[in-house]
């Protein structure tokens, strides 16, 4: 399937099928996914996997689904690598999206308030040195209408403006 022919939907919208994430699955798109930019060559990231075969994982501080991936990020002292590192963090995400819907693995990535409790970040082995950067909340979805695919001709998305400078 063509970049361009991929849609994600509205990951509110998203409704997982029962059963699990495999891990095995999870470590392979991470495994592309990590090709994320960051010209520091940093690669400031760290993965748990909580997989929610036996109950809620995470508690009711997050919306139930078969399986969790949090992604803690280094805090680096310079501001401007932490912001580069967040960003680096945030194409890595995008990626892990993209290619775990070619799958038919739905992921929402979430941050929810709890992501700045210490000892809630502490629960998880979270470092003094890191941060949470995202939680992914993932589960099997039924594929998409085929008609749901973009066009090559498809018209700009309200709210999206484009100019020559």
């Amino acid at each position: 399937m063509m970049l361009s022919e991929m849609t994600i939907p509205d990951p509110k919208r998203l409704r997982y099928r029962e059963g699990p994430v495999p891990q095995p699955l999870v470590l392979e798109l991470l495994n592309h996914a990590v090709w994320a930019p960051n010209h520091g060559l940093r690669e400031p990231w760290r993965f748990i996997y909580a997989d929610n075969g036996k109950g809620d994982a995470l508690g009711k501080s997050q919306e139930p689904a078969p399986a969790y991936l949090v992604v803690a990020m280094k805090e680096e002292a310079n501001p401007y690598k932490r912001h580069e590192d967040f960003a680096a963090v945030c194409c890595l995400v995008q990626n892990f999206r993209l290619l775990a819907w070619e799958r038919q693995l739905g992921v929402r990535a979430t941050r929810p308030e709890w992501t700045d409790d210490p000892e809630r970040r502490r629960s998880f082995g979270i470092r003094e040195t890191e941060s949470i950067a995202f939680v992914l909340e993932m589960g099997f979805v039924d594929p998409p209408p085929p008609e749901s695919a973009l066009s090559a001709a498809a018209p700009l998305p309200a709210g999206i403006s484009f100019e020559l400078f």
